[in-house]
């Protein structure tokens, strides 16, 4: 199913590409952006599975607001006409968070050990930027809008460990999802000749994934157990780009 998911999303995509392509004006530039992103997640249900582990326990190992949640992205715009630029954003970033505590157990002192890792998670979007002041020179602002799919692949680790004990728990998930956003920035030329420029934006990302996995180990609560993958918030990025 993802892959067939995947197979119609680029369908998709190449079907509006050519239908915005013939729009373009004779000369008219490409944009190509590199940029960092800082996002905030609301990841609700993951951050309460992780607290409910740190209650039971009674550790505090961090959840998903305690750590910084990074990415890096990609974009390719046209300039269709004065007003309007058109492209595809390609996002990807990669990251954990994990702890070790000691606790007390009938059979001892033992280790608790905690990992939550995202081996993989980007989008494809098409993206567009409306430009309400096309003659704006100095500084130019744009809103921003987009339509894609995601991708993100994570597993989900607890043991307790000693040398008497040997618990744990195992939690694969992965999948495709629909995401959107919608924000505004601006674009500073770095020079006169208007080739390179700075870019400064925010965002507000919709995008959300909820799957029913199976729960491996003795520490499992169920066979089967909910994956909340829930990427929607607020994010912000910087960038460099060059206008050829």
């Amino acid at each position: 199913m993802a892959k067939v998911k995947g197979r119609c999303f680029l369908v998709v995509l190449a079907l509006l590409l050519a239908a915005v392509a013939p729009a373009a004006e004779p000369g008219s530039p490409w944009y190509f952006t590199l940029y960092f992103q800082q996002s905030f997640p609301k990841q609700t249900v993951t951050n309460n599975q992780i607290q409910q582990i740190n209650q039971m326990f009674g550790v505090n190992f961090d959840d998903w607001s305690d750590v910084a949640n990074l990415s890096i992205g990609a974009q390719l715009f046209k300039r269709v006409s004065p007003y309007w630029k058109v492209g595809l954003q390609l996002d990807y970033s990669a990251g954990a968070i994990e702890g070790d505590a000691t606790i007390d157990t009938e059979a001892g002192p033992a280790t608790l050990s905690f990992e939550q890792r995202y081996d993989t998670y980007f989008d494809l979007y098409v993206v567009t930027h409306f430009l309400p002041c096309p003659s704006c020179t100095s500084v130019v602002p744009f809103i921003y809008g987009g339509i894609g799919y995601g991708y993100e692949k994570d597993r989900t680790t607890l043991t307790l460990k000693n040398e008497f004990l040997d618990e744990g728990l195992k939690v694969e998930n992965d999948g495709w999802f629909p995401t959107f956003s919608a924000g505004v920035g601006i674009d500073v030329p770095l020079s006169s000749k208007d080739t390179w420029y700075l870019e400064l934006g925010g965002a507000y990302v919709w995008a959300r994934m909820t799957n029913t996995v199976p729960a491996t180990g003795s520490l499992a609560p169920a066979p089967e157990v909910t994956a909340d993958t829930d990427f929607t918030g607020p994010n912000y990025w910087i960038g460099i780009g060059l206008k050829f």
